[in-house]
């Protein structure tokens, strides 16, 4: 009884299974005209109770809107929330139905390079429905992808995420869960090196997983340095892309020009470093535009703010 106890909590919690489960009911059950309402009072419902990722909302849009006024933070918060109930609530439908979305492209000749690309590393961001548009990619180009997550806290919800993203990629989009102490890195390696795509969410460093420190915003902020080794010991490029919802099951697809992690007359240290920084600048100018859309629920910036 305890353990059956326990086990409910954890689907109650904010990142728990339930509230997943839920929304698999609601879009196929609930008649759409009434939909966007329930996704503002279930997101108000959030704002409310998930304190850590409101804080950290805040205090993100304090850094990327410098002087911009704290009550008005809180809206834009509530905004940023809200953009993400309205991304996974469409990835819940596309998968419940099948229902057609429609896809804008920014750097269409950067995704064609990299579909055609024998080997190479994505980098993205918790931005827009990322996990359906790996999926989408997948099928669209017959390319099969390793998308690398930081692990879910609750075991139900990392399984109904498997399950979601493989109906959707038709199997094609492989899931890595990026955990201390796994010999993750050599299989990355191996895959890239047989000319597989590497995805990875490279705008928040994972506790007790090598990191690396960069500046945006004119902030300090941590990233994940495994994906710029990587790029460094396989030569791989790196094509910076990321997923921004334009509209009613409507999204933006971004490309950026690849670059790679060059050692020349550097360190090594020195190399990744200048990686780092161009990955940074690239995402502060993407943000920077789609600040509602970065789902960072986590703050990446550090303490002592200012470099």
């Amino acid at each position: 009884m305890a353990t059956s106890s326990a086990s409910i909590l954890r689907g109650l919690a904010v990142k728990g299974v339930l509230w997943r489960r839920y929304l698999d009911f609601a879009v196929t059950n609930v008649p759409f005209y009434l939909q966007p309402i329930l996704l503002c009072c279930w997101t108000m419902l959030f704002y409310i109770l998930a304190a850590p990722a409101r804080r950290a909302m805040l205090t993100n849009l304090a850094i990327i809107l410098p002087g911009s006024s704290p009550v008005a933070n809180h809206f834009r918060a509530f905004r940023t929330l809200l953009s993400f109930a309205w991304t996974i609530a469409e990835a819940a439908t596309y998968n419940a139905n099948k229902v057609d979305f429609v896809y804008e492209f920014e750097g269409r000749e950067q995704l064609e390079r990299l579909a055609a690309t024998r080997g190479a590393i994505v980098l993205t961001a918790h931005m827009g429905s990322y996990d359906l548009g790996a999926a989408l990619f997948a099928k669209k180009f017959n390319r099969e992808i390793r998308m690398v997550r930081a692990p879910e806290p609750d075991t139900q919800t990392a399984e109904h995420f498997d399950r979601t993203v493989q109906r959707a990629a038709a199997g094609a989009v492989k899931i890595d869960y990026n955990t201390q102490g796994s010999l993750l890195a050599f299989d990355l390696l191996n895959a890239v090196r047989a000319g597989e795509i590497v995805s990875i969410q490279g705008d928040r460093a994972i506790e007790g997983v090598a990191s690396a420190e960069g500046v945006m915003f004119n902030h300090r902020l941590l990233v994940p340095g495994g994906p710029f080794t990587l790029a460094l010991v396989s030569q791989a490029p790196i094509y910076p892309l990321f997923i921004a919802r334009a509209g009613y099951r409507r999204y933006r697809v971004i490309v950026c020009e690849p670059f790679f992690v060059t050692r020349s007359d550097r360190s090594r240290d020195a190399a990744i470093a200048a990686a780092v920084q161009t990955w940074c600048g690239v995402l502060e100018g993407v943000i920077a535009r789609h600040w509602s859309q970065w789902f960072a629920f986590a703050s990446p910036f550090m303490n002592d703010a200012n470099p």
